[in-house]
């Protein structure tokens, strides 16, 4: 099969998973989704910048815009921003890039789709927050837990460093 076919695919299948998940959440009411915020978007830049990665280019640059002229038409000049900025930042999972986050004191890598998922981007933080407890009660699973041998082994996705300090801000 097309590769390109292959990504988009993946993508209709975690989305449609992701929204049963959110929907069965007894909070799903309460639920806002906003530029910046949207599960669903984090899920089509997750894909988008893994075929990037893999030589996809344009492909995967349309596919993450394709959803912000979907759902967020004011915020496409902000998003062509967002993935120029990940492209230059993001990092490797590495054991070496674990051991430093470690040093440095952060405790946990915050996932922003549903693990497991080789395409996942991280940010490190340093204390659970209420972010971290919203998904956690929706069942998403995001948090991988630093100090964790069993949970950093095999770690695949890319790790980048938040640039605000407001942990509910997106950047």
């Amino acid at each position: 099969m097309d590769l390109t076919y292959d990504y988009i695919h993946e993508l209709r299948n975690r989305q449609m998973a992701l929204r049963a998940k959110i929907e069965a959440s007894p909070i799903a009411g309460e639920i806002q989704f906003v530029y910046g915020e949207d599960y669903y978007q984090e899920e089509a830049r997750s894909m988008g910048l893994r075929m990037i990665r893999d030589g996809l280019d344009l492909e995967g640059e349309q596919m993450i815009l394709e959803f912000t002229r979907e759902h967020y038409p004011t915020y496409v000049e902000e998003e062509l921003k967002w993935i120029s900025k990940m492209m230059r930042y993001l990092n490797a999972v590495t054991d070496t890039l674990i051991d430093n986050l470690l040093a440095e004191q952060y405790i946990a890598l915050q996932g922003n789709i549903d693990l497991p998922n080789d395409n996942a981007i991280y940010y490190p933080i340093r204390e659970l927050n209420e972010e971290s407890i919203l998904l956690f009660n929706l069942d998403i699973l995001t948090l991988i837990d630093l100090t964790n041998p069993k949970e950093t082994e095999n770690l695949q996705g890319w790790v980048y460093y938040r640039s605000d300090k407001e942990i509910s801000g997106r950047s």
